[in-house]
C-alpha cells in the first residue's frame, strides 16, 4: 500500500455509479496495488482487496477478517443480522435455517417457481405496452417463493417490498430522512416478524417460521430469530430481482447476440446464469468492512491490526489470474469460481435458489419473448439509490404473436 489513499467509491458515490459497468479504477489497483487504501466519503481509510486469491482469503478467515471486530463496528447496522456477526453465534443461527436451503430443496421448488414465472409472464403478455419486467417478473418471483418458503400468506406480502427496500438502500453517510426510514421498516418488519413466529409457536405449520419458533436451539434468542427471519425474507427477493433485471437488460442490449444464442441453446442457461452473475457487479459500493484481528499478510503486503478491509468481489471476478477473457461474456464458462455469493462460513445462503429462480426467469423470458427489447435507451435509466446495483424499473417492449 503506497500511492493512496484513494477517493471512494470511484465512480463518485450511489448516485453516479449505478450501472453493468465496473469504474476502470478496480482493474488498476487490481494489477498495480491490489491492496489499496482507500478514503471513504465519510473520512475513514480503509484497505481496498481486489485479486480474487487476496479476496478469497479474506471472505474465508473471518478469525482473521472479522464482522464483529471494534475496527468496523461503529458500521455495522445498529441490530446484527447474519452477515453481519461471526463464530458459534453466526453458526447457531445458519443450523436452524440451512436445511431449507440446499441444492436439492431448491431443484423441488423448481416447478413451483415454473407454475409462478409462467403465470407472471401470462399477466405480462397481456399488458399493455412498455411493460416493466421488475414489477411483472423480476420482483414477484422470488418474493413469492420466500414468502412460501417461510409461511407468510400472499395477502402480506405486497407489503415488504418498501420495508425491504428501505433496509437494503442504507448507504454509509445516510441523511436523517433515510435514517428514519429505515428505523421504520426495521420495525415494521421486526414487529410482524415477532407477531409471525408466535403464531407458529402455538400453531406449528410445516414453514421455516415455524422452524424457527419451534427450534430447539437455546443459543439462539427470541430477538435473533427475530432478525433472522428478516435476514431469510429481505436477502431471499431482493437480491435476486435486482440481478435478475440486470442480467436481462445485458442480454436484450449491448450483449444481444447472446439472447439470440440462448433462444438457440437453452441448455446453456445454467453456465450463462452463472457467468452472468461473475460479469454484472452486484454491489453499488464493496460491502459491509471486515476488521483485522491481528497483523497479516495479504500478498506482498503486511496488513495492522485494527484495520478496516473492503473487498471488491467485482474486482475479483474479472481477475485475469482466475479467469480466461475476465471482460468477456462466456456463456459457457466452466469452471466458474465467482465470489458473487461470498466465499467460506457467510457463503450466501440462498445462493442455490437464487440460482434456480434465475434459470428458470431467464430460461422462460428468452422463449416467450425472443424479441423482447428495451422500451427507452440505456442511459435513460433509473437505478435505485442502495448498497445494490437494480433498476428501479426495466420497461421493455415486444411483438405480438
Amino acid at each position: 500500500m503506497t500511492a493512496g489513499p484513494y477517493p471512494y467509491p470511484f465512480s463518485g458515490g450511489y448516485e453516479k455509479c449505478p450501472s453493468l459497468d465496473l469504474d476502470p479504477m478496480y482493474a488498476q489497483l487490481r494489477e498495480t496495488e491490489p491492496v489499496a487504501q482507500v478514503r471513504t466519503p465519510e473520512g475513514e481509510v480503509v484497505t481496498l482487496v481486489t485479486r480474487h486469491a487476496e479476496v478469497r482469503k479474506v471472505l474465508g478467515q473471518p478469525k482473521l477478517f472479522s464482522r464483529e471486530h471494534a475496527a468496523v463496528a461503529d458500521a455495522l447496522r445498529p441490530e446484527a443480522f447474519l452477515v453481519d456477526i461471526e463464530g458459534d453465534r453466526h453458526r447457531a443461527q445458519r443450523d436452524l435455517v440451512k436445511d431449507y436451503f440446499t441444492a436439492a430443496e431448491a431443484e423441488k421448488l423448481r416447478p413451483r417457481a415454473q407454475q409462478i414465472t409462467d403465470g407472471l409472464l401470462d399477466a405480462m403478455q397481456a399488458s399493455s405496452q412498455p411493460a416493466d419486467l421488475i414489477e411483472l417478473l423480476a420482483l414477484p418471483l422470488p418474493i413469492t417463493i420466500i414468502c412460501e418458503v417461510l409461511g407468510i400468506p400472499a395477502a402480506d406480502r405486497t407489503q415488504f417490498g418498501a420495508w425491504a427496500e428501505a433496509l437494503v438502500g442504507l448507504r454509509p453517510g445516510a441523511g436523517e430522512a433515510e435514517m428514519v426510514a429505515t428505523a421504520e421498516a426495521g420495525t415494521a418488519l421486526a414487529d410482524y416478524m415477532a407477531k409471525a413466529l408466535a403464531e407458529r409457536a402455538a400453531r406449528p405449520g410445516s414453514d421455516l417460521l415455524t422452524v424457527l419458533a419451534q427450534a430447539d436451539a437455546p443459543q439462539v434468542d427470541a430477538k435473533d430469530r427475530i432478525l433472522l427471519a428478516i435476514a431469510v425474507l429481505v436477502a431471499g427477493f431482493e437480491t435476486t430481482a435486482s440481478m435478475l433485471g440486470n442480467m436481462v437488460l445485458l442480454l436484450i442490449g449491448r450483449h444481444r447476440p447472446a439472447w439470440r444464442q440462448l433462444q438457440q441453446q437453452p441448455a446453456w442457461i445454467p453456465t450463462a446464469v452463472d457467468e452472468l452473475l461473475r460479469l454484472i457487479p452486484v454491489d453499488a459500493r464493496d460491502g459491509m468492512p471486515r476488521g483485522t484481528t491481528r497483523d497479516t499478510r495479504l500478498g506482498d503486503v503486511l496488513i495492522p491490526q485494527d484495520t478496516a478491509v473492503l473487498v471488491a468481489r467485482a474486482a475479483a471476478n474479472r481477475d485475469p489470474r482466475c479467469f480466461d477473457n475476465p471482460d468477456e461474456l462466456d456463456l459457457r464458462r466452466a469452471p466458474n469460481p465467482h465470489l458473487t455469493f461470498g466465499h467460506g462460513p457467510h457463503l450466501c445462503l440462498g445462493a442455490h435458489l437464487a440460482r434456480m429462480e434465475l434459470q428458470v426467469a431467464l430460461r422462460t423470458l428468452i422463449a416467450r419473448f425472443p424479441d423482447l427489447r428495451l422500451a427507452i435507451p440505456e442511459p435513460d435509466l433509473q437505478w435505485k439509490h442502495s448498497t445494490m446495483r437494480g433498476l428501479k424499473a426495466l420497461p421493455v417492449r415486444w411483438t405480438r404473436p
